[in-house]
């Protein structure tokens, strides 16, 4: 038996898309889970922990030489800018995705999202292992020329065998 169109409206999928096409907004709230704030609360504690310790050791109360304090407070400031990043990655994560219905955008939405806050904390830890990116650049330089130095054979090797594959079927 054939559905009624009363039937129909009832389905929350097609509810949502007569919301849609009559140009109706639906109230756009998005509530932060218990999880969710466990997580703000938690990056709350560790700048504020990363605060005290910075303080206490640029205070003298901890007996550390200069050079030492120099490189904790270093740490230090890289710790509390990927605590920052990771809060407001966070926080678009709950309220920013979480407002798109369609899971296959979120689910993209959020692969990116994973993507730059990696790089950016990657782009923090060599800032902060590396003071300046001189000597970070000059290592990868010499890097790459090993990796081509050592990698020359294999790939002459590797381009002869793709070679000899492409032109076997040629051959009478």
């Amino acid at each position: 038996m054939p559905e009624t169109a009363e039937e129909l409206r009832q389905k929350p999928e097609v509810r949502q898309e007569l919301a849609r096409t009559s140009g109706e907004k639906p109230p756009e709230t998005v509530k932060a889970e218990a999880k969710d704030k466990f997580w703000f609360v938690t990056h709350g504690l560790l700048l504020i922990g990363c605060a005290v310790f910075y303080y206490l050791v640029g205070s003298k109360l901890v007996p550390l030489l200069q050079a030492e304090i120099d490189l904790t407070r270093r740490f230090l400031r890289g710790a509390v800018l990927i605590i920052i990043i990771l809060a407001i990655a966070k926080a678009g994560n709950v309220y920013a995705l979480g407002r798109i219905e369609d899971a296959v955008t979120r689910f993209t939405l959020r692969r990116i999202q994973y993507l730059i806050v990696a790089l950016l904390i990657a782009v923090i830890a060599v800032s902060v292992i590396f003071v300046n990116w001189y000597a970070a650049l000059t290592a990868l330089g010499v890097g790459s020329i090993i990796v081509g130095l050592a990698v020359q054979t294999p790939m002459k090797s590797f381009i002869a065998w793709i070679f000899i594959l492409v032109r076997q079927p040629f051959r009478v």
